[in-house]
């Protein structure tokens, strides 16, 4: 039992001076990204064909490929099944479409509440052993009420997370809630969550930080206003119908805070009825390629269900939007997603 304890304490501060290192690495570029964000001195690379190009997060540094696995991918029945229903994607499957979406230079993966989403792909990084090559993130969804508690769910929140994607460290630590869960539509006072932030960062268990809540629009930019200069990224929904993010973009850029988009397809919403395998063929593709589009933008994250669907969403880094294309997007914007109200009461087109 002492070898074994010793051998898992080597292993964990292996594994930490390692994090200490990137800690390291990210605050000197971080750094160098502030003084030449404001100077224009920062741009994406131009993607080539076949590898997903990369974008600077922001003031972290972090060198992300703008688009990421969205955690939607694991923890929802989408996978179809020969007798006609759906099925999660199994661990066998991730394993696939992790390795190809790395192959292809993706290295972002995001997660918020069902445990599918951490436990998946964090037994498929373990296999591929790929966890240095991962940039991931969490999401302390639905639990911060702006009161002292709060720092008590944090610390549950990201220990459990810990485990389930089998590491001692995550690189992003997102701050979320519904608009249930506090007045104001998910509006809270973050002091309290900052504190515990920042002892989870002295301890060594997350590197930055965002948020990323079911807010409207104008509670993004008093959030951006109060607590951006704190935070290090903002998740804020956009796709070619709800188009308010590009009102809050600016905001977070001044702030230099880096910017995570997710709901490209408005969680499927905007792809339903549609013949994705006749004539609405890439579909999905080109929803991604129009949130790229967006030099404000990071990171797309996107929900994957297949080894085609990683092929395919993932080529949107290189793949140009035609006339035909933008004709096709104009047609989808205007489909309406009954059952998001959040979505349409208030991420409707700027």
């Amino acid at each position: 039992m002492a070898g074994r304890a010793s051998n898992a304490e080597s292993s964990s501060a292996s594994t930490r001076r390692r994090f200490l290192k990137r800690v390291g690495q990210g605050a000197v570029t971080g750094g160098v990204a502030s003084s030449l964000l404001g100077q224009g001195g920062l741009t994406a690379k131009e993607p080539s064909q076949g590898k997903v190009a990369h974008r600077t997060l922001g003031k972290t540094g972090l060198d992300v490929s703008e688009i990421g696995f969205g955690g939607h991918s694991w923890a929802y029945k989408k996978v179809p099944t020969r007798e006609g229903g759906y099925r999660k994607v199994n661990i066998d499957e991730a394993v696939e479409m992790i390795s190809a979406g790395m192959d292809m230079g993706v290295n972002f993966f995001d997660s918020c509440t069902p445990l599918d989403e951490s436990s998946t792909p964090g037994e498929a990084l373990k296999r591929l052993k790929a966890r240095d090559r991962a940039i991931v993130s969490i999401r302390v969804s639905h639990k911060c009420k702006g009161v002292e508690n709060d720092k008590q769910e944090i610390y549950k929140w990201t220990e459990e997370r810990l485990k389930l994607w089998q590491t001692d460290y995550v690189d992003l630590c997102l701050l979320c809630n519904t608009e249930n869960d506090t007045p104001q539509s998910g509006y809270w006072d973050m002091s309290y969550s900052m504190e515990a932030l920042d002892k989870l960062k002295q301890q060594g268990k997350i590197r930055f930080t965002g948020f990323g809540c079911h807010f409207t629009p104008e509670l993004f930019l008093q959030a951006i206003d109060k607590y951006g200069d704190y935070f290090d990224i903002v998740s804020i929904p956009y796709n070619v119908r709800h188009r308010a993010a590009e009102t809050v973009l600016p905001a977070a850029k001044k702030k230099q805070m880096g910017v995570i988009t997710i709901k490209p397809f408005a969680r499927g919403s905007l792809l339903k009825k549609k013949d994705l395998e006749g004539d609405d063929a890439g579909l999905p593709r080109d929803m991604v390629s129009f949130v790229l589009e967006n030099k404000q933008v990071d990171i797309c994250t996107c929900g994957v269900h297949t080894i085609d669907q990683v092929k395919e969403n993932f080529s949107a880094s290189w793949t140009k939007l035609t006339p035909a294309a933008r004709d096709r997007l104009q047609i989808a914007a205007a489909t309406s997603c009954g059952g998001h109200r959040w979505l349409e009461e208030g991420w409707l087109y700027a």
